[in-house]
């Protein structure tokens, strides 16, 4: 569906004059240079209530620029965004399964910031990042001095996810200490791997919930905030996490679902439309009173089907 919005912003006081399109590019980096060349071109980006062409318009401090996006046709996503916990600056939310957090890419409206800035009619920035298809308690703030006091008290703060997993988890507990690093030996550029010639150091504590032969339900305690950290840990423990199209199994099925969208050959190879990773509990330190927060987000209903009993 088309949905006409007009996406407002007001250049900082501190910003430099530069040119209209350099801004756009590096600011908002969901269409390439090439991409808001065009949307220039096409007359849907206004400076100042006034239609500007020119991709080398000089844009100064305190500009008022929008851009109407009503053409864009963005993938479907899963909307049903929870408030967990809620206060004057800052709230923790559970994200479905199949929301992007930033806009990027496809990705505008149907993102989660944007999403809580029209339901709330205020700005909303992300503490922390989730992948797209992984979902639960993540906390936000609704400015930037917040977000960045929240930012550090998170450097304190106890994480746990769940993570359904393929084959039979040990009992007890599993520490994984491999560094991260570039998977030089796959075809997506993405993705990253845990081995011992990594560069980033990332520590990941694992303990069993239960198991039925076929897979395991696992939590998931990391102790580092690498990038794909749990999902590479997993990977390279010989456990991957149901329906992860790229630390999966087989990696081929990322760029099939890339190349295809979701078919029945996937759902046969995958079990799950996405991938089975709840960030199911955040406990931190209020950034200005120090009281203890403790948030959890329910287990989402697609885990039920497979969800092994203990």
């Amino acid at each position: 569906m088309i949905r006409k919005h007009i996406h407002i912003s007001f250049l900082p006081a501190h910003q430099h004059p530069g040119p209209l399109m350099g801004y756009l590019a590096s600011r908002y980096d969901y269409l390439t240079e090439e991409g808001w060349r065009n949307e220039i071109a096409h007359g849907r980006v206004s400076v100042n209530n006034r239609v500007e062409y020119s991709p080398n318009f000089v844009l100064r401090a305190k500009d008022k620029l929008a851009w109407n996006s009503g053409h864009i046709v963005e993938p479907a996503v899963d909307d049903r965004v929870t408030i967990l916990y809620q206060e004057a600056q800052f709230a923790v939310v559970d994200k479905p399964g199949n929301l992007p957090v930033h806009p990027a890419g496809r990705y505008f409206d149907h993102t989660l910031t944007m999403i809580l800035e029209r339901r709330l009619n205020r700005s909303v920035y992300a503490v922390q990042r989730l992948d797209r298809e992984t979902s639960g308690a993540m906390l936000v703030a609704f400015d930037g001095k917040t977000a960045a006091l929240l930012s550090a008290a998170l450097a304190g703060a106890t994480k746990e996810y769940l993570a359904l997993v393929h084959g039979v988890f040990p009992q007890g507990e599993m520490l994984v200490d491999w560094p991260l690093g570039a998977d030089e030996s796959s075809a997506v550029r993405k993705k990253r791997r845990a081995w011992s010639g990594g560069t980033e150091k990332a520590l990941t504590r694992f303990e069993r919930v239960s198991s039925n032969g076929a897979l395991s339900l696992v939590r998931c305690f990391p102790q580092t905030g690498r990038l794909h950290q749990i999902r590479a840990h997993l990977l390279a423990a010989g456990f991957p996490v149901v329906g992860d199209k790229l630390y999966g199994r087989d990696e081929r099925l990322f760029l099939r679902f890339i190349e295809t969208g979701w078919t029945p050959e996937l759902a046969e190879k995958l079990l799950l439309p996405r991938q089975a990773l709840h960030a199911r509990r955040l406990r931190f330190s209020h950034p200005q009173t120090g009281r203890e927060i403790h948030c959890e987000a329910p287990v989402p209903e697609c885990f039920a089907d497979l969800l092994p009993r203990r």
